[in-house]
């Protein structure tokens, strides 16, 4: 019982490595992006909104929110 209660545990750790893995490579994929389109006077409106949602996210560790909202600022964005 009490490897299988382990085994578990450890699966639930690995899943959320994941979910912050996740929320961190969107936000390394974005910034440079958001950045060029700042640089270039694009207005991002709902895309910069979405970002810090996601930032303020990651920053309290909700890394499933983080992960959405930056997967909605990447949507968001203004094409190239």
């Amino acid at each position: 019982m009490r490897t299988i209660g382990l085994c578990l545990l450890a699966l639930t750790f690995a899943a959320s490595a994941a979910h912050a893995q996740t929320a961190i490579e969107l936000k390394k994929e974005l910034m440079p992006r958001i950045k060029k389109a700042e640089a270039e006077g694009k207005d991002l409106g709902e895309a910069a909104k979405l970002y810090n949602e996601g930032d303020k996210a990651l920053k309290d560790g909700m890394q499933d929110e983080a992960a959405e909202a930056f997967k909605k600022a990447k949507a968001a964005m203004p094409k190239e």
